[in-house]
């Protein structure tokens, strides 16, 4: 074997040792919140891609939870029939009831997104926060 071709083959098996090919990206995990009347997410920012979301109804009546990708302030989305309009959903878990959980799993894409419960009346009794996707 030439002498600058041994080398090059361990340096390449040094690169595949460290980046090995299919390795998946770091996963964001947001813990949830909802309460009368309230949506705490923690952190309230992710990277873009893979995000977890860890939900829990610590209130004492049955809330959803919705993720909407928009530039519309979490205070100005349109209402219809008791409830927000729903465009740019990207996912919903939900109804939870009182002291249940649930997982939502998501890619998304860097940008604006309000997070809501959505059962009729509690966008409007204020259950509904801004999250940011970097």
């Amino acid at each position: 074997m030439p002498r600058l071709a041994l080398p090059l083959v361990a340096l390449v098996a040094a690169v595949v040792v460290v980046s090995p090919i299919g390795a998946s990206p770091s996963k964001t995990l947001v813990k949830v919140q909802l309460k009368e009347f309230k949506i705490l997410p923690s952190p309230l920012t992710a990277k873009r891609g893979a995000v977890s979301f860890s939900v829990k109804n610590s209130g004492k009546i049955d809330h959803e939870f919705v993720v909407l990708r928009t530039n519309t302030p979490p205070a100005k989305l349109p209402v219809k029939g008791g409830k927000a309009v729903e465009t740019g959903r990207v996912g919903r878990v939900g109804p939870l009831e009182a002291g249940t959980s649930k997982s939502l799993n998501l890619t998304l894409k860097s940008g604006k997104y309000v997070l809501l419960c959505n059962l009729p009346g509690h966008y409007q009794a204020g259950q509904r926060i801004g999250f940011t996707v970097t």
